[in-house]
């Protein structure tokens, strides 16, 4: 049995919305479509299966990847898409962002990095394809969610599942491994995963997936050229064994952003109660991962690693912790959703939130976007 087709009418999604979303596709035969995924692997992978979904369909579909830092419901997003003036949009959204509210990632009169506007971009009528979405987060627009249901989906899976009666879906397979084990790793509790894991090959896919998330997490954002090799790609091989153009580049930015993990983890740590503050500059997204680094380290303290290089005037910053709860309960104390990990806020904000966590004496200065630092 092909990955994702269990025969069951409430998962990976319930049969009903299912049924909307296709029929959504259905309606735009000789339109023009872009689709947006998010630049993450799980996204691109999804993309290229609504793109081949679209094609099936006799749409003319094209796609745009959102910038560094940037999501499709980004005022800059909305405005790009705004001149491409398309007939419809096909939005692809990752597991890991929950449904967004109306006050969702605000403090200090800022916004998080996260979904700061939903809804259907400039009244373009959108498919939005979100694992954790709900009606009220996307409102006008179709929705293809998974909310609540176990065990919990991904976009790629989602748009695997929605792609299938358009094209052939035993070779587009891959495609939705490889965005599975991006979202929720090689060993996820998927039906079927093992078999499909296993017809994909294993060592190809963890790899793939390795060198196609270098791209988005490297400072020259190539998430665009990964797109590019995964339409061009047929297998998760193809990607390893270097068979299509653009794989050398994806190895130059996994090379990169190990380098720049590596560096910036030497950070001297600052401490406060059980709170560790990690203070550095790098153009790459390098963030989550020295994040994770130190919360290994010390598994009983909350992580902070807040970057000042990665977008002009903000400081992007992940807080991980291997205890939720203490967590969980620090970003709601701070009116952070508690499953937004990954933020971003403008220098003077992230001063007083700094500074409210303990840390006080930091100036304009130390969060200035400057060259490589470790500190």
């Amino acid at each position: 049995m092909l990955l994702g087709h269990p025969q069951d009418p409430h998962w990976p999604a319930p049969e009903a919305a299912l049924t909307e979303a296709r029929r959504f596709l259905a309606t735009l035969k000789d339109r023009r479509v872009v689709v947006v995924p998010h630049p993450g692997v799980e996204g691109l992978t999804a993309g290229v299966l609504a793109l081949r979904a679209l094609q099936a369909a006799g749409a003319r579909v094209t796609a745009r990847v959102p910038d560094k830092g940037e999501h499709a419901f980004s005022p800059a997003m909305r405005d790009r898409l705004r001149l491409v003036a398309p007939d419809a949009l096909v939005i692809l959204e990752p597991a890991n962002r929950p449904p967004p509210r109306a006050d969702a990632g605000k403090t200090a009169g800022t916004e998080s990095q996260g979904a700061n506007a939903t809804g259907s971009p400039n009244g373009i009528p959108s498919l939005v394809v979100a694992p954790q979405g709900t009606t009220d987060g996307y409102p006008g627009s179709t929705l293809l969610s998974a909310r609540g249901l176990e065990p919990a989906v991904n976009a790629s899976l989602l748009t695997y599942l929605l792609a299938s009666p358009s094209v052939i879906p035993g070779p587009m397979e891959w495609l939705a491994v490889l965005g599975t084990v991006a979202a929720h790793g090689a060993d996820a509790p998927i039906p079927f995963m093992k078999d499909a894991l296993r017809r994909a090959g294993r060592t190809a896919v963890t790899e793939a997936v390795s060198l196609l998330n270098a791209a988005r997490r490297s400072s020259r954002f190539a998430a665009p050229m990964a797109l590019e090799v995964l339409l061009r790609a047929g297998s998760a091989t193809d990607i390893t064994r270097g068979n299509v153009p653009g794989v050398d580049t994806l190895h130059d930015c996994r090379l990169e952003v190990q380098r720049e993990t590596a560096r910036c983890s030497k950070t001297p740590p600052r401490t406060t109660n059980n709170i560790v503050f990690l203070l550095f500059s790098s153009e790459a997204q390098v963030h989550p991962q020295v994040a994770v680094r130190w919360a290994q380290r010390l598994p009983d303290h909350i992580v902070i690693a807040a970057n000042t290089g990665y977008l002009p005037g903000k400081v992007d910053f992940s807080v991980r912790s291997r205890v939720p709860m203490v967590l969980e309960a620090l970003l709601a104390t701070l009116n952070f959703d508690p499953g937004v990990s990954d933020l971003s806020l403008p220098q003077a904000d992230f001063l007083r939130l700094a500074a409210s966590l303990g840390f006080k004496g930091l100036r304009g200065t130390d969060v200035e976007r400057r060259g490589a630092f470790p500190g």
